[in-house]
């Protein structure tokens, strides 16, 4: 579980040196195979095309953001609702807390990612939980969307095996 935070931590952060770090040396590539039980080639996308691809996707886009990257926005429909309340709870369960370097909401998928990876080995239980009751309706509502509106493949290719992944990891087939 914790390889599968890490993983989802990665790609739902906006594409930097580190992304480019570890393409390069293949070893997402290599997380996802472990992930997945099967080899994965990832398409290779020039970082400038990567990023605009990673905005239009998650942050802006002139005719409406196709994927926003919030877990509590994909369960509510809305930003602040119950469902981020709820996420907010889990991580104080887990003794997590929002450091004040983080420079965007708690519910974003890069922070959940990162909570799985945490809790993974201190709390298995919430872990589960947050892939369950989070990180899969997110995929569920929006990674048809991020597959039709990526144009690099790239990101849509990330969903399919995101859901692999969950899928071994905990039985979960939702999306």
């Amino acid at each position: 579980m914790e390889l599968l935070g890490w993983v989802t931590a990665s790609l739902f952060a906006p594409p930097g040196e580190a992304l480019f770090r570890e393409l390069a040396a293949g070893t997402l590539e290599e997380a996802l195979e472990e992930l997945t039980g099967h080899p994965v080639a990832l398409p290779r996308v020039p970082q400038g095309e990567l990023q605009a691809t990673y905005t239009a996707l998650f942050v802006t886009h002139p005719e409406g953001l196709p994927a926003p990257p919030y877990a509590g926005y994909a369960l509510d429909g809305e930003l602040f609702g119950p469902s981020y309340h709820r996420l907010l709870e889990l991580y104080r369960e887990g003794g997590l807390e929002v450091q004040e370097s983080w420079r965007d909401l708690p519910d974003h998928l890069a922070a959940v990612g990162e909570a799985i990876a945490f809790l993974s080995t201190k709390r298995p239980d919430l872990a589960k939980r947050l892939v369950q009751e989070f990180l899969s309706p997110w995929l569920k509502r929006f990674g048809q969307a991020v597959k039709t509106h990526d144009p690099t493949g790239f990101y849509a290719a990330l969903v399919d095996l995101l859901e692999e992944a969950i899928h071994a990891k905990t039985g979960v087939s939702e999306a």
